[in-house]
């Protein structure tokens, strides 16, 4: 059997043009960022003094998150906040939350703040309400708070502690669960 040059040029060309592509691809490889010492060192952003304000349908605010800085780290899928501040608004109902610190995830969908979070809720007619604990999710667009973490709500001279507690912007409810203790003052003299 005789091989010709015709028969043999095919193949010639294809292994040409497979190790051009495997050259081609290695040649353009970018580094893997994710391994780069030098990117997991430090942040790709940071922005000082952020606001973000998110509208209903009709164009009112809806709830405002507010930071003295936020850091995204690359490779992460959060954003880290200093002084976060969440301000849930709906008609007269208001409840607003800050920390210390507050990853937010889910493209802005849920807040995870952290250390001395404080809290006020207002509704009209009714005295405004204090919140404390130590950790606090909320999720901002179904206006809604929890904390897993012992909560104290204080409101008209009244106190009450929960080991948990679940908040309702939409509603204006505010639940503790677990061990409830309330202590109303003395309005007797």
């Amino acid at each position: 059997m005789q091989v010709r040059f015709h028969h043999v040029f095919p193949i010639i060309v294809l292994t040409l043009l497979a190790g051009g592509s495997f050259w081609l691809e290695r040649a353009t490889r970018v580094a893997d960022i994710a391994n780069s010492p030098d990117v997991l060192e430090g942040p790709d952003v940071i922005v000082e003094q952020m606001s973000i304000t998110r509208f209903d349908i009709n164009g009112n605010p809806h709830y405002y998150l507010d930071a003295r800085e936020m850091k995204h780290l690359p490779g992460e899928q959060h954003a880290r906040l200093d002084g976060p501040v969440v301000h849930l608004v709906r008609d007269a109902l208001d409840m607003r939350w800050s920390s210390d610190t507050a990853e937010v995830r889910d493209d802005s969908q849920r807040v995870d703040m952290a250390g001395n979070v404080e809290g006020e809720r207002t509704i009209p007619g009714e005295a405004p309400a204090h919140f404390s604990s130590a950790t606090l999710t909320v999720w901002p667009e179904v206006e809604s708070a929890k904390s897993t973490t012992p909560v104290t709500l204080t409101q008209n001279g009244s106190v009450a502690t929960g080991d948990r507690m679940d908040a309702d912007n939409i509603f204006g409810v505010v639940t503790l669960t677990g061990r409830v203790k309330v202590h109303m003052p003395n309005t007797r003299k």
